[in-house]
């Protein structure tokens, strides 16, 4: 078997690492040698961590400069680490430049992983450069990756010879859904979240259900007006604002969800909607990028037809009017999951995909 090498961004917090850290388990039983250049990683026993200094900067001029000086020392670990023969992976790679110059002199098999676009959710200058550096970086590689072939497509990509399908997967926990009169929400705290929308939904649907409450997990921009609008709407009783929990600690909450509320702008192959599905709670869904390959309405899962206040009320108030269908669903998600989305699963698809 050869060696992999996986390029990732500097790692501003623990969030990014889990993802990284799962696609590393799935691939590590196909490869003799599995390493990460990135920076600020812990250390994994799937993979030798290389990390990079990166230090964040205020000044503009600094910032530059520190860019600059990551991407030289990208290239030179980068280089030094591939050998003839090796495979390289860029998840969350979009800022590994000198890393996918390191491979191509190096003449080595590259694949760059595409995920939700970010410039969907908003037109910010950060997230039209993000898009920009994909979709550069996706053009330079051999072969174009995407946990869902929606998100291939939502991109205006083909489905043929140089693109893989390569999922993670979820950790089955025994625990299940104690089916507490409560709903969840699992997001960051942003426009392309919907989270003001979801409150103001909420809180209508609460007219009709007074004894259903709203869980948010998350941090993020709006946090501060997400707590204004629950404040004017005089919901504290109703919705809980938990700002950012860590991923071993979500099972506290979890457990006790109904049903996930996860209307969003787009989506790549969401954990949290997997995560959720695994322990029977279904996800009321946007029909966006990967979500549209997971989710089948009233199935295994509801389709959110928009994201207004109103269709989250409406639609809320339409699946709790129907408990028994609601059960049905429960079970439909988890069965989803132990299908498709164990480790198992994922490592049977990667070996497929990569034809081993």
């Amino acid at each position: 078997m050869a060696n992999a090498v996986v390029f990732m961004n500097p790692v501003p917090s623990k969030a990014p690492q889990i993802s990284a850290f799962k696609f590393l388990k799935v691939i590590s039983t196909s490869f003799d040698k599995v390493s990460i250049v990135s920076s600020s990683l812990d250390d994994t026993e799937d993979a030798k961590v290389i990390n990079l200094k990166y230090k964040k900067q205020s000044n503009k001029i600094l910032r530059i400069l520190n860019f600059l000086w990551f991407q030289l020392k990208a290239f030179i670990k980068s280089f030094s680490a591939l050998k003839k023969g090796d495979v390289a992976f860029f998840w969350v790679g979009d800022k590994m430049f000198s890393s996918m110059l390191a491979c191509k002199l190096k003449r080595v098999k590259t694949y760059f992983f595409l995920y939700g676009m970010t410039s969907l959710e908003n037109a910010s200058k950060k997230a039209m450069n993000t898009k920009k550096s994909q979709d550069f970086l996706a053009s330079k590689a051999d072969f174009v990756c995407a946990e869902s072939e929606s998100v291939l497509k939502d991109r205006g990509l083909e489905i043929d010879e140089h693109t893989k399908i390569i999922h993670l997967y979820v950790d089955v926990s025994e625990k299940s859904s104690t089916k507490d009169e409560k709903v969840g929400m699992l997001c960051r705290l942003a426009s392309g979240k919907c989270v003001l929308e979801s409150i103001e939904g909420f809180c209508e649907f609460h007219k009709h259900y007074q004894k259903v409450s709203l869980d948010i997990v998350g941090d993020g921009i709006l946090y501060d007006e997400c707590k204004e609008l629950i404040n004017k709407n005089n919901a504290n009783d109703f919705i809980k604002l938990h700002g950012w929990v860590l991923h071993d600690e979500l099972f506290e909450f979890m457990p006790s969800w109904k049903l996930l509320l996860f209307p969003t702008k787009t989506e790549g192959m969401p954990n949290s909607v997997l995560e959720s599905m695994s322990m029977g709670i279904p996800a009321l869904s946007s029909h966006v990028g990967g979500l549209k390959d997971i989710i089948v309405d009233k199935d295994n899962g509801y389709v959110l037809e928009s994201d207004t206040p109103e269709c989250i009320a409406s639609s809320l108030k339409d699946i709790f009017d129907d408990e028994e269908k609601l059960k049905e669903v429960s079970q439909k998600a988890k069965n989803t999951i132990n299908k498709k989305f164990t480790l198992s699963k994922a490592r049977e698809n990667f070996k497929s995909q990569m034809g081993y």
